[in-house]
């Protein structure tokens, strides 16, 4: 399938449909499996690095150009020295929404001019530190609202 646009939004088209094209063959089924990795060192207190380097896809393995490292920290036991997991996993799913965006966009044709978003998540800290085994150790609910504007209708 020939396209007209190489990139829109930043993304590949070409690279896009081809992927959407070989993995829509049912007998391509095992490289849609994909698995992401982080790997973490505790440092001292409640700081830690996490390194990110390589993931698996597309029936092999794959490394980046370079590792990425990222520090965590807490807010209020740590020192500071790397934002609280918690907020990370926020970052994240709002990277991977906003990522979602672009791409089904740029598959649409539609060009975008911003993309903003704000992610947050209501945690109970209670059931993380073991204080009440009644609260749920975790986020009870992550809300999510986005900024959308490009050349596309609003419907």
């Amino acid at each position: 399938m020939a396209t007209i646009d190489t990139v829109r939004n930043g993304v590949p088209t070409d690279k896009l449909f081809g992927a959407v094209n070989k993995l829509s063959d049912p007998e391509n089924a095992a490289l849609a499996q994909f698995r992401f990795t982080a790997t973490n060192q505790w440092v001292d207190g409640t700081h830690s690095v996490s390194t990110i380097g390589d993931w698996y896809g597309l029936g092999t393995d794959h490394e980046y150009p370079q590792a990425y490292e990222l520090a965590i920290d807490h807010p209020t036991l740590g020192q500071g020295r790397g934002p609280a997991p918690q907020e990370q996993v926020l970052s994240a799913l709002a990277g991977c929404i906003t990522g979602g965006i672009a791409t089904i966009a740029a598959a649409r044709k539609i060009q975008l001019s911003k993309v903003a978003s704000t992610v947050s998540g209501e945690i109970d800290v209670r059931g993380v530190l073991g204080i009440d085994d009644a609260v749920r150790r975790g986020f009870s609910s992550v809300s999510a609202t986005f900024v959308v504007e490009g050349d596309a209708s609003d419907e």
